[in-house]
């Protein structure tokens, strides 16, 4: 719609008909390219390794036949121990992407915690500072 449409009326005749053609023309091209449908809606990731990581083919056991195929070709190199060694790094970083923690659940360690914040009834540097100078009475809440 054309802006200054509502007052055709004090327009003279051509600029109507020019207004009218206008919008003739928007409704035809509106018709004709009607816009793509959205993308279905996806549960996988975006991301190639999130798609990676959700593959059938990523089972443990394939995961093992690979890591076992590097071992062996490092060894037959006389590099199997450095391969080795490099590994469990890398296996236990792995390890800690599987057991991801819900939302609002925190962690034992605290420094894994948002703003560091401690659980409830863990024993801290400071409490146990508390308790040495002045007994473990200081510690019992009033």
């Amino acid at each position: 719609v054309m802006a200054g449409d509502s007052s055709d009326s004090d327009c003279p005749e051509h600029l109507k008909q020019y207004r009218a053609y206008k919008r003739k023309q928007q409704q035809k091209r509106s018709a004709r390219q009607q816009p793509p449908p959205p993308p279905p809606p996806s549960d996988h990731p975006t991301s190639l390794l999130g798609s990676i990581a959700d593959h059938p083919l990523t089972s443990p056991l394939l995961k093992l036949l690979i890591w076992l195929c590097g071992l062996l070709f490092f060894a037959h190199y006389e590099f199997g121990s450095v391969y080795f060694l490099a590994s469990i790094p890398v296996v236990v970083w792995c390890s800690m992407e599987e057991w991801k923690r819900g939302p609002g659940e925190l962690s034992a360690y605290s420094v894994f915690n948002k703003n560091l914040e401690r659980l409830d009834g863990q024993f801290t540097s400071e409490q146990w500072e508390k308790e040495l100078r002045y007994g473990a009475a200081s510690l019992q809440r009033s």
